[in-house]
């Protein structure tokens, strides 16, 4: 006989609770965000060649292409998150510029936003914790939570975890996500968060426990709090219905008024106070945002959008290979839209029962759904100007993540389909999505992306066809489901690099000798520029404080006033969400333009700017330059070409 050792014991007690529910899948999801958090892997294109100091020599390890198209990523979003980690605070950014950390969710001295913006706050570790890691685990964080807090949050609503495992995935998966760098699953993964602790703390206020539950509805609270900031118009669209729909399922239990006025309230209470508090702590940032000329406080109409970019998400995967014509790959992508059709066939083929007040959440997300159908498939007209929120969306915005709602209602109708007995819905549903994503790929072939050949046309539609029969015909089953998470991958498992590290901007011999000088000039309250994008993003990445680079919320007005005293150009300067460029022109006037959006170019004798910022100590020129306030200090690689910094006298 052998008698069980301490050790067995506890690899059996482990082995006993991992098998329960998810917990195993829940753990493989901890250890891989662990994993690229140690090794510092994301899927950033901050590794494309132009942020190389010598192309052909790039450091560090990345499979795959960097995308250009993701410049917003790579000289703005992940730009800042690197200066952070350069500057232990806050990032460098451009003093013409008002503050931008409501649309990029960091700290930069307010008591609110260090809590709110927590993911940020954690980046000034960067003391203790290597820049690569932290890096990492701010890239993933959101995606991270998202996969642990819908099944979660599925359970709490009674309905099945693997439907919402299901849910999470996809939305990780969609098209909109992986060629917007993973900004919709941050839009909504810090809601959904919030929403799970927020019923927690319902849960147990109703078993009679106290401090626990307090600190679920704080810590929930916060988590909400950030809903309207980073990119706002989808921020509300994701988050809101979710928020919405868990309040209401709380208010709705049928259990006594004092837990569920505890944990909606005290939830609430702490998101109104720490985002009101965000709000007003960046007060001067945001009404620089309204009043800019772009994209200011516009108001949007409802538009019927093309039906190809609508259905066609499952047929997306050539953007991996090539671009499209008319439209950038980012445009073009969309979430599982083609997933309303499936809904509208088992919603019509199922007897369902729709009380109130059990299907509260069904509800909420078909409501908030059917609104956003309408204002991406009707033209109602300027009136439709004045339709409160949503003429803060444009219609093409609104059309590329629209199907994420699709994606979490269909799971929590999945969650409560009874498997068929017969195939004739199953069939019906398969039939009808199918033809469906056939028909928009088709009009995406003739219109926007002429590389998608007939037989991928096909292969795609069948595919759709066989997931969505599969599924419906048995919920219950596992592979299904996993069908149609490979489906779900293949358009999009090229569409962005793996990158271990930073690349060149924090290791190569230029960034060091950058970064080297930049805690001096920020303590002396001295300021360079450059004249290259590149450039630009390579002075902001080592900490180095510059009047060119970023103007994301807005100008700073009085500050723009310096070069333009009058304001006469500021139709030109007076733009936010964008980028600040210079040109150097010894010896000629000072002239402005812009590309009706999000760009500010100047072209300026590096005197005169030198003339209206005294504290303008360097510039660095793509080009030689001859000045009499020039004196040459050094020269540095970079993009495989010479960089002159010039001291300014």
């Amino acid at each position: 006989m052998r008698f069980s050792t301490p050790i067995d014991e506890a690899a059996r007690k482990f082995q006993l609770w991992i098998c329960v529910n998810d917990r195993a899948l829940r753990l493989i999801t901890l250890l891989v965000f662990v994993v690229f958090v140690l090794f510092g892997i994301t899927t950033s294109s901050v590794g494309i060649s132009e942020l190389r100091q010598d192309p052909a020599n790039p450091l560090g390890w990345q499979f795959g292409t960097s995308r250009a198209i993701r410049s917003d990523e790579i000289h703005a979003f992940s730009a800042i998150v690197i200066s952070i980690l350069a500057t232990h605070g806050a990032p460098s950014l451009s003093p013409l510029a008002a503050r931008a950390d409501l649309v990029h969710r960091f700290p930069t001295d307010g008591f609110f936003e260090q809590f709110v913006f927590f993911d940020s706050t954690m980046l000034r570790a960067a003391t203790v914790i290597p820049e690569q890691m932290l890096f990492a685990a701010h890239w993933w964080l959101p995606s991270l939570i998202l996969l642990l807090a819908m099944p979660t949050w599925f359970h709490q609503l009674g309905r099945s975890r693997r439907f919402g495992w299901l849910a999470a995935v996809l939305i990780v998966l969609s098209p909109s996500s992986a060629w917007w760098s993973l900004m919709p699953v941050a839009l909504i993964a810090y809601t959904l968060g919030g929403c799970v602790l927020m019923i927690a703390a319902f849960e147990r206020f109703a078993k009679g426990q106290r401090l626990a539950p307090v600190l679920q509805a704080v810590v929930g609270g916060i988590l909400i709090a950030g809903l309207p900031t980073f990119y706002a118009p989808w921020s509300l669209l994701l988050g809101l219905p979710v928020l919405i729909a868990s309040t209401l399922w709380i208010l709705f239990r049928r259990a006594g008024w004092a837990p569920r006025l505890k944990s909606t309230l005290i939830t609430g209470g702490t998101a109104a106070l720490f985002g009101f508090g965000t709000l007003l702590e960046n007060r001067e940032g945001l009404q620089a945002l309204l009043n800019t000329v772009y994209p200011g406080s516009r108001r949007v109409e409802s538009d019927p959008q093309p039906l190809g970019r609508l259905l066609g998400a499952p047929a997306l995967g050539p953007l991996q290979y090539g671009d499209p014509v008319g439209i950038n790959a980012s445009e073009l992508s969309s979430s599982f839209t083609v997933f309303f059709v499936w809904i509208l066939v088992i919603v019509l083929a199922a007897q369902w029962r729709f009380a109130f007040r059990e299907n509260i959440v069904e509800w909420t997300f078909g409501t908030w759904s059917a609104l956003w159908i309408v204002w991406i498939t009707v033209d109602l007209g300027p009136v439709s100007q004045k339709f409160p929120l949503l003429n803060l969306v444009t219609p093409p915005r609104a059309g590329q993540v629209v199907g994420v709602l699709a994606v979490i209602l269909l799971g929590l109708l999945l969650s409560r389909w009874m498997a068929p007995v017969s195939w004739r819905v199953p069939l019906v549903a398969g039939a009808t999505c199918g033809l469906a994503t056939g028909y928009a790929a088709s009009l995406l072939k003739v219109s926007d992306l002429p590389s998608l050949s007939p037989a991928l046309i096909l292969v795609v539609s069948v595919g759709i066809a066989v997931v969505v029969a599969a599924i419906t015909k048995y919920p219950q089953r596992l592979w299904p489901l996993a069908l149609c998470i490979v489906l779900a991958a293949l358009p999009v498992a090229r569409a962005n690099p793996v990158l271990a590290g930073l690349g060149d901007l924090r290791a190569s011999e230029t960034a060091r000798a950058i970064a080297a000088q930049a805690p001096a000039a920020r303590s002396e309250g001295k300021l360079w520029a450059a004249d290259t994008p590149s450039l630009n993003t390579l002075l902001l990445t080592n900490g180095m404080p510059s009047l060119s680079g970023l103007q994301r919320s807005g100008p700073d007005v009085v500050a723009w006033q310096k070069l333009d005293r009058t304001s006469e150009f500021a139709n030109k300067w007076n733009r936010g969400g964008g980028y600040i460029f210079f040109a150097w022109a010894p010896g000629q006037p000072t002239s402005y333009e812009t590309n009706d959006f999000d760009a500010v170019g100047v072209s300026i004798d590096p005197c005169t700017l030198k003339g209206a910022w005294q504290n303008l100590d360097r510039i660095v020129s793509s080009r030689p330059l001859e000045a009499p306030c020039l004196t040459l200090d050094s020269e540095l690689q970079w993009q495989g070409k010479a960089a002159y910094i010039y001291a300014v006298r």
